[in-house]
């Protein structure tokens, strides 16, 4: 049996390893179509889809498990609202995630939209509230997930002001998915969205030690 501490590191080295794989492996592979691209552009037919798939659709199941267990083992002596309402955001975020992995942007886009935007929301709301409920945490972790967590809502921000520019600009793309059309604004929402992601793995980092919960 793994135990809890360890679930948690895993649920942050898988998407790391994943992500930062199958990235390299779409650049490498000469199959990418501009630089920067957004992190499901290595979703694409190859190596590079079995890693991003393999790894996100694991990732998803381990953010259910983590979700329930930080809530088994501290709902006792946190806030309890934030504590359930952190339960089903992360168990949300999870499931849209596995099966986001399977919707690729290039035969299932609005699918992917629709669970990518999930996790994006779900997720924030599952760092959010888990931290709020975490009052009496370790204070390390806790001073850990004020950096990441407000790293997220900024980068969400201009992620999703690039794009809402670049539809507004190019209302066709919903129906062309014609990427290159939107590349000046990719340019911006791209980064940003690397640095989203980033701030969830840094919070799924600091929760290796609150998921134990206290004797």
């Amino acid at each position: 049996m793994i135990d809890d501490r360890m679930l948690a590191r895993i649920g942050w080295v898988l998407p790391s390893i994943s992500i930062s794989v199958s990235t390299i492996l779409h650049i490498l592979s000469g199959d990418y179509r501009a630089l920067p691209f957004f992190i499901s552009e290595a979703d694409y037919p190859g190596l590079q889809r079995i890693v991003f798939t393999g790894g996100l659709f694991i990732t998803g199941i381990l953010i259910v498990l983590i979700s329930w267990k930080l809530f088994v083992k501290n709902k006792s002596h946190t806030r309890w609202y934030w504590m359930e309402l952190s339960m089903l955001s992360g168990v949300i975020a999870g499931v849209n995630l596995s099966i986001m992995s399977f919707m690729d942007m290039y035969d299932h886009l609005d699918m992917h939209i629709t669970t990518s935007m999930n996790v994006f929301y779900f997720g924030l709301a599952w760092c959010a509230t888990t931290h709020l409920a975490m009052n009496n945490g370790d204070e390390k972790g806790k001073r850990f997930r004020y950096a990441s967590i407000s790293l997220g809502f900024i980068a969400f921000t201009i992620m999703m002001y690039a794009m809402t520019s670049a539809i507004n600009q190019h209302p066709s793309f919903l129906e062309t998915n014609d990427m290159d059309l939107i590349q000046p604004w990719v340019n911006w929402a791209a980064p940003m969205e690397y640095l989203l992601v980033l701030s969830f793995i840094l919070t799924l980092k600091s929760f290796e030690i609150d998921i134990q919960g206290k004797d």
